[in-house]
């Protein structure tokens, strides 16, 4: 190979890099997003670093929800979009890093996805007495438990002073 040759194919090289550089840079700012509920009652935001950008909250999310249950919907909604965001940037990444380490470690960053929610238990049927059907009878309840007196204290038979007592006529 020539020097020619090669500094014309390492100037395409250099040029390729610069390329996926630019498409990294470019996907990399958009590597952020955005995660709503899905009655759309709370939105959060993330940056491509998970850091949080964006938290909205409607009227409707906060009404009638302990703070613990916000609380809890509200960081859910963060992990999710922390992880769609990393998620995002391995991909900018992909073109640039390949099959290589720099890669592997980018990916190896990417959170692991929420277990799935189990559904909703589904309502109880209201059930419908035919006109030859009794209700069941529920269980009477127990009888009330009369209150209990406080037990007396143990009597004292030892007197020091016998029977016979001062006070006492014989």
């Amino acid at each position: 190979m020539t020097p020619e040759e090669w500094l014309a194919n390492f100037e395409t090289k250099i040029a390729d890099v610069r390329e996926k550089a630019e498409e990294f840079r470019v996907g990399l700012e958009a590597a952020g997003t955005t995660v709503a509920s899905p009655d759309g009652t709370i939105r959060v935001g993330v940056a491509p670093n998970g850091s949080l950008t964006d938290l909205h909250l409607t009227d409707a999310a906060v009404a009638g929800k302990s703070g613990a249950k916000l609380a809890e919907e509200i960081l859910k909604l963060a992990r999710k979009a922390q992880r769609d965001a990393a998620v995002n940037v391995a991909a900018a990444f992909a073109p640039l890093g390949g099959d290589s380490e720099a890669m592997h470690m980018v990916t190896g960053y990417v959170p692991p996805e929420e277990p799935e929610e189990p559904p909703a238990p589904e309502p109880i049927r209201e059930r419908r007495l035919w006109q030859h059907e009794e209700p069941e009878a529920a269980p009477p309840p127990p009888p009330p438990t009369p209150p209990r007196r406080p037990a007396r204290p143990p009597r004292d038979d030892d007197d020091d002073f016998g029977d016979s007592g001062i006070m006492r006529r014989d």
